[in-house]
């Protein structure tokens, strides 16, 4: 296998999201809706296969033999046979995307694509989205076959978005919510709308969406029933960080974050076991945890200051529990 590729020291690491789930699901309905979304965002979308992806002709700006280039500032590339190729591609863009978004086959793992991702150091990873088919689900995991990967696939989620919930009686769409909640590894489970998904699921609060509904404080959550979608109650936690972090212990309390924290990211000041103190920046997504020493200029005046920020269904219990997870964390205890 091919070592890490170092990423540009003049160039911020892309965002990389990888899309899963068993044949069917409905993956590619939900990546024909984000490239549509009104995100403002150039997105780069590896896919098998270009006639999966209904893209207008209309807004196709350039193509070439495996690259489509839309108006929009999107761009769909094939994988073809070798996913580290393609990535590299992505990677060597003059233009390059704000995110890279991988769908992955459906009997594929999309876990061990996202850490292919991760061998190229021009990207970090922002989140493992898993498409779990309402109508088909309980079906394809009691299939001997088959059902070993399909519960494989919905293990390496850091949030899973089931589809076809328009299908199936409305007093049966809370429990099969609920039934894919108590199968995965996350509590960020969220109802899909004919394939579109809150963009908090994939964006920080920089896009129009989030900013029309942070004026307005936290995201309210709308119940299952007749009224579709059912897009959770999302916010964005900063905790402000200025004291020096016991760098084990940290480490290990972000990789055991509650389930409902889709992603965490920040830069703090840590001690290693020797007393050296350094500052990292912190990744979590997907259950991976990416900490990184931060080189001269990296990123200008925004470290001065240590904060994490955590995405997820965060209420105020979640908020004062990870304030206290901090605390423990800190290199000399507080009183």
């Amino acid at each position: 296998m091919k070592a890490a590729a170092a990423p540009s020291p003049n160039r911020a690491p892309i965002d990389l999201a990888v899309v899963g789930g068993y044949l069917g699901a409905g993956k590619t309905t939900v990546v024909n809706r984000l490239l549509e979304a009104p995100h403002g965002k150039r997105i780069a979308v590896l896919v098998n296969d270009f006639g999966a992806v209904n893209v207008d002709a209309r807004l196709v700006r350039a193509r070439s033999d495996d690259v489509i280039e839309l108006d929009n500032g999107c761009i769909c590339c094939t994988i073809g046979g070798a996913l580290v190729d393609a990535l590299s591609r992505v990677a060597s863009r003059e233009e390059r995307p704000d995110l890279l978004l991988i769908e992955a086959s459906g009997v594929s793992d999309p876990a061990k694509i996202a850490q292919v991702g991760l061998l190229n150091g021009a990207f970090r990873l922002t989140a493992v989205l898993v498409i779990a088919d309402a109508l088909e689900l309980v079906h394809t995991l009691a299939d001997p076959l088959v059902g070993a990967m399909a519960q494989q696939q919905i293990d390496s989620a850091s949030a899973v978005i089931v589809t076809k919930l328009d299908l199936i009686e409305a007093d049966a769409r809370e429990r099969a919510v609920a039934d894919v909640r108590a199968l995965a590894p996350t509590d960020i489970v969220v109802a899909a709308d004919h394939g579109r998904v809150p963009l908090a699921l994939l964006f920080d609060a920089s896009v129009p969406e989030q900013r029309a509904l942070a004026d307005a404080g936290r995201w309210q959550r709308r119940p299952l029933g007749l009224t579709m979608p059912a897009f959770p109650a999302f916010a964005s936690v900063a905790i402000a960080v200025p004291e020096v972090l016991d760098k084990a212990r940290l480490r290990a309390w972000l990789k055991a974050l509650p389930r409902t924290v889709l992603r965490a990211k920040g830069f703090v000041r840590v001690a290693d076991a020797e007393g050296w103190v350094s500052t990292r920046v912190c990744q979590v997504a997907a259950r991976r945890l990416r900490m990184t020493a931060v080189t001269s200029g990296e990123h200008g005046d925004e470290m001065h200051d240590g904060v994490l920020v955590f995405v997820g269904f965060i209420d105020m219990e979640t908020e004062v529990k990870l304030r206290e997870g901090l605390q423990g964390c800190l290199l000399v205890a507080q009183d």
